[in-house]
């Protein structure tokens, strides 16, 4: 069954034409989080990077839009 109340939301990277490394995916998040004054806590920094933000587990995907390359945050 479908759960409608998971969040996800899309990151973007600086270089979008390359395929990012698990600690680009890091470095991307945490920039991401600092900006909109969130906190996050990973729980992996490796393939599939995994971490907390405000207390909701999330997994960071790679995907392909615009053009490029962009980190997909998916509530677990």
């Amino acid at each position: 069954m479908f759960n409608l109340s998971k969040k996800s939301f899309l990151v973007d990277l600086d270089d979008s034409l390359t395929y990012p490394s698990a600690q680009t995916i890091c470095n991307t998040i945490e920039k991401y989080c600092v900006s909109s004054k969130e906190k996050c806590q990973f729980v992996s920094t490796e393939k599939p990077v995994t971490f907390y933000l405000e207390n909701r587990l999330f997994s960071a995907e790679i995907t392909m839009a615009r053009g490029g390359y962009m980190i997909k945050c998916l509530e677990k």
